[in-house]
């Protein structure tokens, strides 16, 4: 649809939901993802197959219809889009979930609205959140809120950026998509493991 959000430079875009596919880490058929400002679905659809449900919320309906459209195309039959504004339907979708969940944010150069990071924070089976960001001002407020220590206002163990590249999607002009794997604090021996394996891979490239 006219309205619909969809990346136009589609071989760079093949390369940046293989980026996020690798990113999101171990998933199985026991794993809902959640789409955050989904568009047209593309990115939940392609990690369909190899998890429990898709949950894609979009704020602009003819989205939502592409979205739907796109899934059964395909013979999807494990996900679903949901109409609205990220910030009123996530804290309800978010708040009954259990089970393996991973978040997936890809939002308009405004950024995530306050109560949808309040809502991921507050999600405690939520655990790897792939941002995907096309304006790097606005990630950075966002990665704030994310990161920031516990408060009266913001609950929820806080995450920490693990890694990010940026792709080019605009060939010719200074603008990129930011993609930044985000991972919630665990206060045990293990919290490290994902830190040290990101260090060990940037050791072995530099002695390469």
């Amino acid at each position: 649809s006219p309205t619909s959000f969809f990346q136009v430079n589609t071989a760079s875009t093949e390369i940046l939901y293989s980026i996020v596919k690798d990113w999101i880490g171990e998933i199985d058929k026991n794993t809902t993802v959640y789409d955050i400002c989904c568009g047209t679905g593309t990115i939940g659809l392609t990690l369909a197959k190899h998890v429990k449900e898709i949950i894609g919320i979009d704020i602009i309906p003819e989205a939502i219809h592409d979205a739907a459209f796109n899934a059964n195309l395909n013979g999807i039959t494990n996900a679903k889009f949901v109409s609205g504004k990220a910030e009123e339907k996530m804290p309800l979708l978010l708040s009954g979930a259990s089970g393996t969940i991973i978040g997936i944010v890809d939002p308009p150069r405004t950024g995530i609205h306050l109560s949808v990071i309040k809502a991921i924070r507050s999600c405690s089976s939520l655990n790897r959140l792939v941002y995907v960001s096309c304006n790097p001002n606005s990630w950075v407020g966002d990665a704030v809120h994310l990161c920031r220590s516990p408060s009266n206002t913001m609950f929820g163990k806080p995450f920490r950026p693990l890694k990010a590249i940026a792709v080019d999607l605009f060939p010719h002009t200074p603008h990129t998509e930011l993609v930044t794997l985000f991972e919630r604090i665990q206060e045990n021996k293990d919290s490290h493991s994902e830190v040290d394996k990101v260090k060990n891979q940037q050791t072995d490239s530099k002695e390469n």
